[in-house]
């Protein structure tokens, strides 16, 4: 059995629909932005350093040895720095790697000088003399490193004697190697030696000498 509707309540309905249904057909049509997003290469390249000479292990003294207490007699002094050392490196240590880049490799070259009249003063007095042909002082480079090439010249790794101005080949070159492209090293144990002329006068049981500063120096070419 059906049971009678107001004719008002319908009209009621009907209005109060006409909102959803107008809301459901604009909410179909709006159009929705495209989602985005971005990614940024990024990258961190560990580099090796650039590559320079290093001069290391000069000793700022060498104690020579007497072979015997001196007697009147010539006698024979001996010493040796085992320290000293040329190389490639990226910092101040021998092994670290390193690399040139675009810039042409850099050769370099180690000189050994004295000035004029180099002499060794003696205290207390008595035992000092100057170098001289008779009685210099010599170096012997001793080179001991697997990188050592040989020195332009034949000056490389000779037994040189030093005694100022009467000696015309008083610098010795002992290293002089050209650009690298990988690191390289040179050590050297280099012995200094000369001889106590005869016919000095001790000036106690005890005598200390001192000698002229011996340079080192490093040239890059």
């Amino acid at each position: 059995m059906k049971l009678p509707v107001n004719k008002g309540i319908k009209r009621g309905l009907a209005y109060l629909s006409l909102p959803f249904l107008a809301s459901g057909m604009a909410f179909g049509f709006v159009s929705q932005p495209l989602a985005e997003a971005a990614t940024t290469p990024t990258a961190t390249v560990p580099a090796l350093a650039n590559c320079a000479w290093v001069l290391a292990g000069v000793s700022p003294t060498v104690s020579l040895t007497p072979a015997n207490p001196y007697s009147g007699t010539s006698d024979a002094l001996t010493g040796q720095d085992v320290g000293t050392a040329m190389f490639v490196s990226g910092d101040t240590t021998q092994g670290t790697a390193c690399s040139w880049y675009s810039a042409t490799p850099a050769g370099a070259t180690i000189t050994i000088s004295v000035p004029n009249s180099p002499s060794f003063t003696a205290v207390p007095t008595g035992l000092g003399y100057t170098f001289s042909l008779a009685s210099p002082l010599t170096y012997a480079p001793t080179a001991t490193g697997a990188g050592c090439p040989a020195a332009t010249g034949g000056t490389s790794y000779t037994s040189r004697s030093m005694y100022g101005a009467a000696n015309t080949g008083g610098a010795v070159v002992i290293y002089n190697k050209v650009g690298v492209n990988a690191t390289s090293s040179c050590t050297f144990a280099p012995t200094f030696s000369s001889l106590i002329p005869a016919g000095l006068t001790a000036g106690g049981t005890s005598t200390v000498l001192t000698g002229t500063p011996v340079t080192t120096t490093m040239t890059l070419t």
